[in-house]
């Protein structure tokens, strides 16, 4: 008998991330959705159209052209550098809690920076795709205006992220180690000095660090932590969390991880996060099968992306960092990320349904063609 294969993992996955965030935000934000908008289903049913919406655009962008992605990268590159100087002109861009970083269009806010984590797969991934191309100059030369537009927003966290997916693309890739690792050691460098020479983001380190000095100013991470502590094992029950009553800091978006652990318990959130691991080895397993250079650092860079930004939402949970703003992919509230995210899931998609029967062939000798970094491209 001939062995069922689903059509698409990827879509199973994902599917199953946004049933979970959408069960969680619709009892997580009852009580805020009801002090805020005098709805407590407010942010549910807002999050359900971004998820509809989302799921339009995965079709769409699943059978677009990839070609003309790779043709056009440059220009969309060039369309979302404008984007994020036009959100930084007073009168353009909304100011909220000091940070210029969204467009408001009516019933929505757009944020650019979330736009370009989806443009710098696209475009690295072709530029770099392109052994002539693979180089330290043009890592440096169209990362640093992007990079420097962000934290001007304010927002070092997303900047910080996006230069570690268009360092790994470049890495994947087959770029030269020193280059990298002097570009590396650059960013890191500027990173403790915006953190040093910036008096806000300084306090927020120390607070972290000496949270037994700082009590009263480290209130929200506090907060969490118990939120986290009372799930225990086994957790108190769907929409039993007692910390979702305005003790959490943005709940739906930067803190629903918390709710998941204290409902939940351990185990519950450990099963969270086993599923979204299970989704970025799958990413990576298909890339090995993947020909197409572009295509490969393509579907590579999106499994990066998805890891980084995980890995700084559980890290700021978790007290590591400082809160960021930094959603959960697929979990978190919110619509420019959770749409980025589906479009970028939806090209991924169409690299998918051409390459699901090699990943699943028994005879598909996957050791000849390794994912590694010599992969797109040979150099000499």
């Amino acid at each position: 008998m001939r062995q069922v294969k689903f059509s698409s993992p990827l879509l199973i996955y994902i599917f199953s991330l946004v049933t979970i965030g959408l069960l969680f935000i619709s009892v997580s934000s009852l009580f805020e959705a009801q002090s805020s908008q005098g709805d407590p289903f407010f942010f549910l049913r807002k999050q359900a159209l971004w998820i509809g919406a989302g799921f339009l655009l995965f079709l769409i962008s699943s059978k677009l052209n990839l070609e003309f992605f790779r043709k056009y990268s440059f220009y969309f590159y060039l369309f979302s550098i404008l984007l994020l100087i036009a959100v930084l002109i007073p009168g353009l861009g909304v100011k909220v809690l000091g940070a210029r970083r969204w467009f408001n269009l009516g019933p929505i806010n757009i944020q650019p920076s979330e736009i370009f984590k989806l443009i710098s797969v696209i475009f690295f991934s072709a530029l770099f795709a392109d052994p002539k191309q693979s180089t330290f100059k043009n890592l440096f030369l169209f990362l640093i205006p992007a990079f420097t537009l962000i934290v001007f927003e304010p927002n070092l966290s997303t900047a910080i992220l996006i230069g570690a997916i268009v360092f790994s693309i470049y890495y994947l890739s087959g770029g030269p180690n020193f280059p990298l690792f002097l570009t590396f050691l650059i960013f890191f460098v500027l990173g403790i000095a915006l953190v040093i020479f910036s008096p806000y983001r300084l306090a927020r380190f120390k607070t972290l660090l000496n949270q037994e000095e700082n009590p009263n100013q480290n209130y929200h991470s506090q907060q969490i932590i118990i939120s986290l502590a009372s799930g225990g094992w086994s957790g108190k029950g769907i929409a039993n969390s007692d910390q979702k009553y305005k003790f959490l800091p943005k709940i739906s978006t930067d803190s629903i991880l918390a709710i998941v652990g204290e409902e939940t318990g351990f185990i519950g959130l450990s099963g969270l996060i086993f599923l979204f691991i299970s989704l970025v080895v799958y990413l990576f397993k298909l890339a090995k099968v993947v020909i197409k250079p572009f295509e490969k650092l393509l579907v590579s860079g999106f499994a990066c992306w998805l890891s980084y930004q995980a890995l700084i939402n559980f890290s700021a949970i978790v007290s590591l960092i400082p809160l960021t703003g930094i959603p959960f992919p697929f979990i978190s509230y919110g619509g420019s990320s959770l749409l980025t995210l589906f479009i970028a899931a939806g090209l991924v998609r169409n690299i998918e349904k051409r390459h699901l029967s090699l990943l699943y062939s028994p005879n598909a000798n996957l050791k000849k063609n390794r994912f590694n970094r010599h992969s797109p491209h040979s150099r000499h």
